[in-house]
């Protein structure tokens, strides 16, 4: 099975990917800047599924961080969960959002090219607004 790299991956989100991926067979390498998680989430994935997985905190901001990262791996891929999104927090201070949610992101991404990644799952949104009419909600709601 592949190397996969989850950013975000203490997180609610992430964490519980990661139990997907190593019971799928994966390797797993988390980076998390644990602003919004903690590592006792990353203690619960190894008991879960009996299996290790390394964690680096590591900001998807920091370039330095992830080329370090990456030039200890060979990912197959990356999942990318470490966006921000609290809806109303975002209103109160965008500029923290753009600079983790973009330029975080513009970051990871050229290390990924950096180190030739070039398959990526990013999550946008943890936030669904409205009340669908049938759930799962598809992509051709309004």
């Amino acid at each position: 099975m592949g190397k996969i790299l989850v950013t975000g991956g203490a997180g609610y989100i992430g964490s519980h990917t990661c139990v997907e991926l190593l019971g799928a067979g994966h390797d797993v390498v988390v980076v998390d800047n644990l602003d919004n998680s903690s590592q006792e989430s990353l203690r619960r994935v190894r008991a879960l599924t009996g299996r290790d997985l390394e964690f680096n905190r590591v900001d998807i901001r920091d370039r330095e961080g992830l080329h370090g990262v990456f030039a200890r791996h060979d990912f197959d891929a990356v999942l990318h969960f470490a966006g921000l999104k609290a809806v109303g927090e975002s209103v109160e201070v965008p500029l923290r959002y753009y600079e983790n949610n973009i330029t975080g992101t513009l970051h990871l991404l050229e290390v990924m090219a950096a180190h030739d990644v070039r398959s990526i799952v990013f999550s946008s949104s943890a936030t669904v607004y409205g009340d669908p009419a049938t759930v799962p909600i598809t992509e051709d709601f309004p």
